[in-house]
């Protein structure tokens, strides 16, 4: 068996994300025996493994209660058929699994659960009591009360934000291809990328697409999600939801295809300011400021800041840039940006002087508040 199939097979803690297009007929019509096999496949699983299933489908249901042939642009009918059908797709799972020795329970999120550190830290304590209790927690975004400032934009990136949370061993993204391709699935010659050692440009840019007339998502969306899941330590499996393959895939078999994590696996708060916290500003620094935070495992000093963009207070997350415009860390500034751009270059000894304070930070942001993401 592949070292990376085995990740699979041995992965404790797995993350399933099924999408519109794997659970409805026709793209109205919920499929139940999609649900029954799914809810089946993880129940007879090893006990030792704890599943969350990410479950889309809300919208489309409710759009079809509603008489919608297509996904509406105005967001009091999407917040209105989310309402409408999330109620609908939970009664389908509560009857799968009321078949089985498991609970299951409803969680719905926005992306401003996962900003706020205390929320982040009660959904992650939630997650981990409902498993104590034989429960299979089913997740969705709160479409409901969601707008765009507070939304993930599709369930693929909660799934991934929700892996990296839970220190997940597996993400599995049930879709309707059978993985990645290396080139357009309509070419007769495209042949399915079986493992991923890396997401480059290169992979994300030819799956650009946009998903069916009731879905948000499309491969290059879940692209992206198994980027921010690899970075985070978690491995990545995607594949074909309408086949089901389950326990093939928990038992190692080589389906779908597979995006390999990072060894680096980050912990705490560190996870958090990567994954979790919106990043609100840039701080663009030189040569030996680069070479300081990510070689000699420093703190990042006024220094070696060249620019500021973006507005942001003290305590605020920045995405710290190179001189090739590259992110190669992420961190709790001390400093606001109208700071910054006053010391920006600055030896330290100088900063006090400069905005007349003898009370200041020696560290535009500690190394104990940073995350090298390079």
């Amino acid at each position: 068996m592949e070292v990376s199939r085995e990740l699979i097979r041995n992965a404790e803690r797995v993350v399933i994300k099924v999408g519109t297009k794997v659970l409805t007929e026709n793209d109205n019509i919920l499929s139940q025996s999609i649900i029954e096999s799914l809810v089946r496949q993880v129940t007879e699983a090893d006990e030792r493994k704890r599943f969350i299933i990410v479950s889309s489908g809300a919208i489309a249901l409710g759009l079809s209660r509603m008489g919608l042939t297509e996904r509406p642009k105005e967001i009091n009918l999407l917040q209105a058929a989310a309402s409408l059908g999330q109620s609908r797709l939970m009664h389908a799972y509560e009857m799968e699994f009321k078949k089985s020795r498991y609970e299951t329970a409803q969680i719905l999120l926005t992306y401003e659960d996962i900003q706020n550190r205390q929320r982040y830290l009660n959904i992650r304590n939630t997650i981990f009591t409902l498993w104590s209790f034989r429960t299979v927690p089913v997740v969705n975004e709160n479409d409901s009360v969601a707008y765009e400032e507070i939304c993930f934009g599709d369930n693929d990136l909660l799934a991934a934000h929700l892996s990296v949370m839970i220190d997940a061993d597996a993400l599995i993204i049930l879709t309707d291809t059978d993985g990645v391709y290396d080139r357009n699935p309509g070419h007769g010659d495209a042949k399915i990328l079986r493992e991923i050692p890396s997401i480059t440009e290169e992979i994300k840019q030819g799956a650009q697409g946009k998903g069916s007339s009731f879905s948000s998502g499309g491969m290059e969306s879940k692209l992206k999600a198994a980027e921010i899941a690899t970075k985070g330590g978690v491995g990545v499996i995607i594949t074909n939801g309408k086949r089901m393959q389950m326990k093939g895939l928990l038992d190692g078999k080589a389906i779908g295809t597979f995006c390999v994590p990072s060894s680096r696996r980050m912990r705490g708060k560190k996870k958090w300011i990567a994954f979790g916290s919106k990043v609100e500003g840039r701080i663009y620094i030189d040569r030996g400021g680069e070479r300081a935070i990510v070689e000699k495992k420093k703190s990042l000093l006024p220094v070696g800041v060249v620019d500021v963009s973006g507005i942001f207070k003290v305590g605020g997350n920045v995405s710290i840039r190179n001189e090739g415009n590259v992110e190669i860390a992420r961190g709790l500034t001390n400093f606001s940006s109208d700071e910054l751009k006053v010391i920006k270059g600055l030896k330290t000894k100088e900063v006090g002087n400069t905005l007349g304070t003898d009370t200041y930070f020696e560290e535009v942001v500690h190394r104990d508040n940073m995350v090298i993401i390079a």
